[in-house]
This record gives C-alpha cells, sequence and structure tokens, in this order.
C-alpha cells in the first residue's frame, strides 16, 4: 500500500508557516499620494496666475470717452460733451476706449446721459430721431455754399437764400433806390431762411448729381420751413453758415485791417 502525504494548508484561519506579507494587498493610499501632490501643485500654479491676473488688471489703466456736459436722449455726441479719463475697468464692461472715439462720428445717444458717467456701447446709436414737427431737407451743395473746414452730424447751421442769376444787380438796385450811398460798401444780405438748424447727415453726391456739387448736407427745419429750404435748395440759391456751438461765446476779431 502506498501512503502519500500531502502538504495542507492549515484550516485553522493561521499563517504561521507561511511568509510573512504573502496575502497582503497593495495599498491604495500609497498609489495616490503622487496624484495628490501633482493636484495640489497644479492648483497652485492656476491661483498664482489667477492672482497675477487679477493684480495686473487692477493696475493697468485704459483713457476711456467720459461724457463731461449732460447729453439728452437723440443729441448728437460733439467734442463739447466728451472728455476722457483713465479708468480700471473689470472685463465685461463695454466701455469705449478713446482709441474708438472715431466710432461716435454721426451717432446720437440712445438714452438721456449724466455728466461723468462712461460711456459705453449700449449709449450709442446710429439711428437719429426726428422731432415732431420736424423735418429733413437735403441741400446739394457747391464749393462755396458751406464752410471749407466742412459740416459733420450735430453742427449747428444758418440756412441762407443766396441771389439767383442777376440776383446781385437786382440787389444793388433795391439798395440804390433805398438811398445807399454809392460806393460806400453797401452789400444786399442774403434772407436768412432758417437762423439755426442742426445738420442731420453729411454724405457724398451721388453719380446722376451735376459734376459741380461736392456734397449733399441734410438739415433739421419745422415743418412750417421745410417748403421754403426745399425750394431754395432745389433751385440752387441755398448756402449754410456754419454757427458756434451752444454756451461758447464769441471770439474776438483777429487780424482785423487797420489792427
Amino acid at each position: 500500500m502506498r501512503t502519500s502525504v500531502t502538504d495542507r494548508p492549515d484550516r485553522s484561519g493561521g499563517t504561521a508557516d507561511l511568509p510573512v506579507g504573502a496575502f497582503r494587498l497593495p495599498q491604495a493610499a500609497g498609489s495616490r499620494r503622487p496624484l495628490l501632490a501633482v493636484g495640489s501643485f497644479a492648483l497652485v500654479c492656476v491661483s498664482i496666475a489667477a492672482f497675477a491676473g487679477l493684480y495686473a488688471s487692477a493696475g493697468s489703466r485704459i483713457p476711456a470717452i467720459v461724457v463731461v456736459r449732460p447729453v439728452a436722449e437723440g443729441q448728437p455726441f460733439t467734442a463739447a460733451v466728451l472728455g476722457q479719463a483713465d479708468v480700471s475697468v473689470s472685463g465685461g464692461v463695454g466701455f469705449l476706449p478713446v482709441s474708438e472715439a472715431a466710432f461716435l462720428r454721426g451717432k446720437r445717444a440712445a438714452v438721456a446721459l449724466p455728466a461723468g458717467s462712461l460711456l459705453v456701447a449700449g449709449d450709442v446709436t446710429g439711428a437719429a430721431p426726428v422731432a415732431p414737427g420736424d423735418a429733413i431737407v437735403g441741400l446739394a451743395l457747391k464749393d462755396g455754399e458751406y464752410p471749407s473746414t466742412g459740416l459733420s452730424p450735430g453742427d449747428r447751421v444758418m440756412v441762407v437764400e443766396t441771389p439767383g442769376p442777376g440776383g446781385a444787380a437786382q440787389a444793388a438796385q433795391i439798395a440804390q433806390a433805398a438811398g445807399a450811398v454809392p460806393g460806400a460798401g453797401a452789400v444786399a444780405a442774403g434772407s436768412v431762411l432758417v437762423p439755426e438748424a442742426p445738420v442731420y447727415a453729411v454724405g457724398p453726391p451721388s453719380a446722376a448729381s451735376s459734376g459741380t456739387i461736392t456734397v449733399v448736407v441734410s438739415v433739421e427745419v419745422t415743418t412750417a420751413l421745410a417748403p421754403t429750404v426745399a425750394a431754395a435748395a432745389t433751385s440752387g440759391q441755398a448756402a449754410l453758415v456754419l454757427l458756434a456751438p451752444s454756451g461758447v461765446p464769441p471770439s474776438s476779431p483777429s487780424g482785423a485791417v487797420g489792427s
């Protein structure tokens, strides 16, 4: 009879005969430590970068456009009501920097703006509302019928009726009949159609216009005066005189003969 002896593990639950640590599982905590270290380092780097960005933005100041005088809704933006200030603005604020001042040419206030307010894109509109009882009249003008410096929307102008063909001789006859001294330098002035009117828009003439027309200016006048201004413009007997902005005192004449 053969007798075989087979080594069996001790079923009593002991492991005294086995090498120490033979049944130990890998420690999960030990494997997480490098990952936690990397994550903590990345978080510190992100925090430092965010703090540095906030510090830099707080220290940087940008010249921005501000309103220096109250502006009514629909009023054109002019140099008289705008200024600049160095501001530090957080992200997300759509303010207008001074470098974009050309964007305001021909634009108007979309809302009423108090003095000292920072101008933002939402305050600006390209639509020019026409006041009730007013009308827009276009004048196709030649050189000499408007200032050589040009006109811009928002300028204040006087609309003058100029003499037609033969009008100067007729005006001289009227002045002579009224008792004017010949040779005394009396000049018959043109008739003022509109003492003051805002310029609504300025543009180039169309291709179908006469070659002598150099600019087309639209002015805002009352509906009562619109037919008269339109008739003078159609007959080529209208001119525009640039007026000083409201509230600006007249300058002293300089360079006068004999001064």
